[in-house]
């Protein structure tokens, strides 16, 4: 991706799901590892429920705008599946999905599930990950997040030192167990790059 044009990152999912937490370990990676980049503010409700996303741009050229036009994404992350629909659109053709198959089923209106996995199927570069499976087999329920990032990492030119210092350094403040369980997420995301994840 060493190119001067400009490239963008969609995340998406539900307020309390750590939409913020996750745009940010993502921006901080990419500069670290000499980009520019610049993230938006989030869009939406940040109260537990609502829908949220962000976006980060980045590019070895000075950037003037966080904001991606529709169509110009080239990964979206998304922690829950119907968010991952409703942001489609942002990819551009050859964009990757990485995304929670975990529902949030209990939003007013919630289309037959069935129905939303069959949508995110259709679409080429679509990696499902059953989030839920993994959390159970970490003893780790907040692993989803970080195994969505584990595994979107492989689309993103950062290193895999500088995940993870980056990652050390957010959860450090919470303590050795909340650190080392997020790191082991972003691991087992990585670990399902070479796995038949998706279209």
């Amino acid at each position: 991706m060493s190119d001067l044009r400009i490239h963008g990152i969609v995340l998406s999912g539900i307020g309390g799901q750590g939409v913020l937490s996750l745009a940010q370990i993502v921006l901080e990676a990419l500069r670290r590892n000499g980009f520019h980049a610049l993230q938006s503010e989030i869009h939406g409700m940040s109260q537990r429920g609502g829908s949220v996303h962000a976006q980060v741009c980045f590019s070895d050229v000075p950037l003037t705008s966080p904001i991606i036009d529709e169509g110009c994404a080239d990964l979206l992350i998304a922690l829950e599946p119907l968010e991952a629909l409703r942001y489609t659109a942002m990819l551009r053709m050859n964009g990757q999905l990485v995304v929670s198959e975990e529902p949030q089923t209990d939003m007013e209106g919630y289309p037959p599930l069935d129905d939303v996995y069959a949508a995110l199927k259709r679409l080429r570069g679509c990696h499902l990950v059953d989030t839920e499976d993994l959390a159970r087999r970490l003893s780790f329920r907040q692993a989803g997040g970080m195994a969505l990032l584990g595994l979107a990492s492989a689309f993103l030119p950062v290193s895999d030192k500088i995940w993870q210092e980056v990652i050390t350094q957010r959860f450090e403040p919470k303590g050795a167990r909340v650190t080392e369980k997020n790191l082991e997420a972003f691991q087992a995301g990585r670990g399902l790059v070479h796995d038949p994840v998706g279209a």
